[in-house]
């Protein structure tokens, strides 16, 4: 399996980094990785008053990890930007351009098959991952905007036998919601593989909020990398509505075949949240395609191409630069990254 979270094998597609240089630290040896991508965006009904093309340092990241005896350790810190097709205004740059913490946590395994991690966690939930030099496309998509991303807390996973783990977490989530909606939460999930195909099933719950099953699914075959991810989610009863809906759903499929140094993946997508509000979208449903032509000179760098487009089934989402309200939109650019 290529996502890889707290110990745990999750299923999910990781662009491919170099060899991790190693440092040697109050005699405890220490792994280094991360890398440093750029790009040029075009992007319509960006928002009112927003420029439509912008540059930006999409990443500049230093991940570290070690370990001495049972306990080991994984931190990330740098400059991050997460493109969500479903924002209103898209980032041109990390937050004020801070270098700063992401995420990061201790894991203690006391036996073998046995760990529990406490920090600031990366979910297991969903099939893209945190960087998006991590990911096949460089924009986040639909599913992904209704999941969790981190938070802090802790998490206990378990190998149940070869190829088979178990997980639960409780942590605080607050940190995509900008209206706070969620505190405490918990999730537990089954990880494993089947006859060639990874596999995670997991269920995460917001105190008073909502609550989504995720289920996510990856193989390959003639050299074709597929992938499914699918959720179904529901408001808890301090968040229902009268005379509105309280239950949504959402499907993304990936699908990418490599020609020598060349890649083609392609994303496609649907949510349905009727009038729950659970993804946030103006009207009831949204689609998105996204095409990513990759070309990788060495294993640790590539430059790509994308076109993503995302439409809505009511005005409002998207608005352009004389503020009137949009069903759509369209990303178009270049990103060049160089992983260490």
């Amino acid at each position: 399996m290529k996502k890889v979270l707290g110990g745990l094998a999750a299923a999910g597609l990781l662009a491919g980094t170099a060899a991790a240089g190693t440092l040697t630290v109050a005699n405890s040896d220490m792994k280094m990785g991360g890398g440093v991508t750029a790009g040029y965006f075009y992007v319509t009904n960006n928002g009112t008053g927003e420029n439509n093309d912008y540059f930006t340092v999409s990443n500049f990241v230093v991940d570290l990890k070690g370990k001495s005896g049972i306990i080991s350790y994984k931190a990330s810190f740098g400059s991050v930007v997460q493109p969500d097709l479903l924002k209103e205004t898209l980032p041109k740059a990390p937050s004020g351009e801070i270098f700063g913490f992401s995420y990061g946590w201790v894991t203690i395994a006391p036996v073998e098959g046995l760990s529990i991690e406490a920090g600031k966690l990366v979910t297991n939930i969903g099939y893209e991952l945190y960087h998006t030099y991590d990911n096949k496309n460089y924009t986040f998509g639909l599913v992904w905007s209704g999941q969790p991303v981190k938070y802090p807390g802790a998490r206990v996973n378990y190998s149940v036998m070869d190829g088979v783990d178990v997980y639960a977490e409780y942590t605080q989530d607050h940190d995509k919601s900008d209206t706070d909606k969620a505190d405490d939460a918990f999730a537990v999930g089954l990880l494993g593989s089947l006859g060639g195909v990874d596999y995670a099933v997991s269920y995460f719950d917001y105190s008073a909020w909502k609550n989504l099953i995720d289920v996510v699914l990856s193989t390959e075959v003639e050299g074709i990398e597929f992938g499914v991810n699918a959720d179904y989610q529901w408001l808890d009863d301090a968040a229902k509505s009268a005379g509105q809906d309280d239950t949504a759903y959402g499907i993304a499929l990936y699908l990418s075949t490599k020609v020598d140094v060349f890649e083609l993946p392609v994303r496609i997508e649907y949510i349905n949240e009727g009038t729950s509000g659970i993804y946030g979208v103006a009207g009831d449903s949204a689609w998105s395609f996204t095409v990513t032509p990759t070309y990788r000179p060495s294993s640790n760098t590539y430059v790509r191409a994308e076109f993503a487009y995302v439409n809505t089934d009511k005005k409002g989402t998207f608005v352009d630069d004389k503020g009137n309200a949009k069903d759509s939109r369209t990303v178009i650019g270049v990103e060049a990254g160089f992983l260490f």
